[in-house]
């Protein structure tokens, strides 16, 4: 598999194919987009919520996007959950980085773990492993947006 674009078309197959398989057995999916320049708030957020649902969470994937989507992925146990975090930065429709995390903790403290993960602050700042590892705002491209 030399071609890069096949390679990515093939690394998405398979990460959405998880992503879904997880989706399906969580209370909870959580999404979130953020643009590395604009780091503090997502431009997008979408909360799946099985018992508003009614039924198993079906998630739509894609990466068609620019900058750092995170999944958060939770299974509520009574007044505890786990929760698997999956984030994916692409920048100029390549993958750049990506990080897998699992965690644990209070149910009534989920929204406020979402809400500050210090994890995603760092990884959004972060260059990936495809550019050299230089911070985002370093890479001639933001230096061109601003």
């Amino acid at each position: 598999m030399n071609d890069p674009n096949e390679m990515k078309a093939v690394m998405a197959d398979l990460i959405a194919r998880e992503l879904k398989r997880l989706s399906k057995l969580a209370d909870l999916v959580v999404y979130t987009l953020y643009d590395p320049d604009q780091p503090d708030d997502p431009v997008d957020y979408v909360l799946n919520d099985r018992a508003e649902i009614g039924g198993d969470i079906d998630l739509d994937v894609s990466f068609q996007f620019e900058g750092v989507a995170l999944w958060y992925i939770c299974r509520r146990d009574g007044d505890a959950f786990s929760a698997k975090k999956v984030l994916i930065q692409v920048r100029d429709g390549r993958f750049v980085h990506g990080q897998v995390g699992d965690f644990d903790g209070f149910w009534d403290e989920f929204p406020q773990y979402v809400a500050e993960d210090r994890w995603v602050q760092s990884a959004v700042l972060k260059g990936g492993v495809n550019d050299d590892a230089r911070p985002y705002r370093d890479l001639p491209a933001a230096a061109a947006a601003e």
